[in-house]
């Protein structure tokens, strides 16, 4: 009737034929539609018109009473994401059956023909890779320093303790204590103090400043600093009216100028108390004596820098903030980082990303830098998810990507970091700043900025040939012939 022929004039032959011309259009229609979907590969469930649950599906068999929660990859995925502890076993069982041929005719290895960088995964940690928080960090740990009575030595250590959990920052960087009940009390003020300077930053704005190559306040040049400081002979003769002026309070003779001369060249003015001015043999009375030397010195010095314009006060709050880091901004995004996350973005690379900062805080962080739009929120690990160790934040980053874990790379920028990545058989890279780079050998690879990271270097990270290594050279020539000594015999006729 479609083709303009009524039915009632057929005869039963006729008929027949119609029939079978319909029929083999649309075996064409149905041939022309998988021709169409070949390089897609085709779906047994759009065959059966049901879901397909693999080779030992039978039809009679009535998946819709008795399911499990096994029932996809999706389904494995989800119960491994409510874990808290992670192996390595876990992740490759459920990646290595993410693509099933049986089940939808694809070919596992076309991807890695048409899209070979999509078969790797990128871990990036944010503290200290994708961005600085160090002006907050030394904001938390000076208040943890004045409430625990504990000294910082160094700027150095601000910086590094700012790429740790607090636990690990006491033990590893600042080396204040082993005892663990004592760090989880250092830990919480920590984590109090951070959450008060983290507060006052989104007060403030939630401003995010991008570091470059030369823009590091430790190498600019502080402006205030001043250009004129007391010579040798008035800070020679300030020390001789000091100890002058304590000669007369503890009715001691007073020393010459040779005599404070060579005290100040030894360095120590508990050795010249005893041995050069001769003032006392016991210990407890020339620890005294230089302490109230030191007070006497502290007021004079104060007043010997005021005529040349100099604060004192000011210049011990400059060298307080250098001290916790307080000249760093609470937020900057670290050069190159943008740049280097496009390039992934474009080859279709996984990416996800690692810190020790809760759900909430991560969130304002990637909004305030821009870089919320590389790190959807199915692919952010933060502390929120209560992981039992650094390994298996690692692991529950790879399960995001949906990778095995042989086959990520973990941004990173400490050595103890390396050493997880290596111990679940991830590569590492890591950015020579916080860390010098003969600190960082265990890393796979080390760089100076993200800038100097390129897509070959990223696959030859995973590079197993062995041929390209240069062979030994052999000496095949010496040791072939013996050298045989002649024997010197004698005979009877001789």
């Amino acid at each position: 009737e479609a083709q303009g022929i009524k039915v009632e004039d057929l005869d039963e032959d006729d008929f027949d034929e119609a029939r079978r011309e319909w029929e083999r259009e649309e075996r064409q229609k149905k041939a022309d539609e998988y021709l169409k979907k070949r390089g897609e590969g085709i779906s047994i469930s759009d065959v059966l018109g049901r879901e397909y649950f693999g080779p030992m599906d039978e039809p009679d068999d009535d998946y819709g009473v008795a399911s499990s929660s096994f029932d996809s990859f999706e389904a494995r995925k989800e119960l491994l994401l409510g874990y808290s502890e992670l192996t390595v076993e876990d992740c490759n069982n459920v990646i290595d059956f993410k693509v099933d041929p049986l089940a939808t005719g694809y070919n596992r290895y076309l991807s890695r023909v048409q899209k070979p960088f999509s078969e790797y995964g990128a871990i990036f940690r944010l503290e200290g890779v994708l961005a600085d928080m160090i002006g907050m960090h030394g904001k938390a740990w000076k208040a943890v320093a004045v409430e625990h009575g504990y000294k910082i030595q160094s700027g150095d250590e601000v910086k590094q303790a700012s790429l740790y959990k607090p636990e690990d920052a006491v033990r590893e960087v600042f080396r204040w204590t082993d005892d663990i009940f004592y760090i989880k009390d250092i830990a919480h003020t920590h984590r109090v103090a951070f959450r008060e300077a983290f507060d006052k930053w989104l007060e403030s704005g939630a401003n995010a400043v991008t570091a470059s190559d030369g823009n590091d306040p430790e190498d600019s040049p502080n402006e205030s600093s001043p250009k004129v400081t007391p010579s040798d002979e008035e800070m020679n003769s300030m020390y001789y009216l000091c100890w002058s002026k304590l000669s007369i309070s503890l009715d001691n003779p007073p020393p010459t100028n040779d005599e404070v001369h060579r005290g100040v060249m030894g360095g120590d003015w508990e050795v010249a108390v005893k041995d050069i001015f001769g003032w006392s043999e016991d210990p407890s009375e020339i620890y005294d004596i230089v302490v109230a030397y030191d007070e006497l010195l502290q007021v004079d010095y104060r007043v010997l820098l005021q005529k040349y314009g100099i604060d004192l006060d000011k210049v011990d709050a400059d060298e307080e903030e250098s001290l916790y880091g307080l000249q760093f901004p609470d937020l900057s995004l670290k050069e190159g980082v943008r740049e280097w996350l496009d390039t992934l973005r474009e080859v279709d690379m996984p990416i996800a990303i690692m810190t020790h900062l809760d759900s909430p805080q991560l969130d304002a962080i990637l909004d305030a830098t821009g870089l919320a739009e590389y790190f959807p929120p199915d692919k952010r690990v933060s502390s929120s998810d209560n992981y039992s160790s650094e390994r298996s934040e690692m692991l529950g980053a790879a399960l995001r990507v949906e990778q095995r874990p042989d086959e990520c790379v973990i941004f990173d920028n400490t050595p103890h970091s390396s050493n997880e990545a290596h111990e679940i058989f991830m590569k590492s890279v890591s950015f020579v700043d916080h860390y010098a780079r003969y600190e960082l050998l265990t890393a796979d690879l080390s760089v100076a900025f993200a800038s100097d990271l390129d897509l070959i270097s990223f696959v030859k990270l995973f590079d197993k040939r062995t041929d390209l290594e240069p062979a030994l050279e052999l000496d095949v020539t010496s040791g072939l012939q013996k050298q045989q000594r002649k024997v010197q015999t004698a005979f009877w006729d001789e």
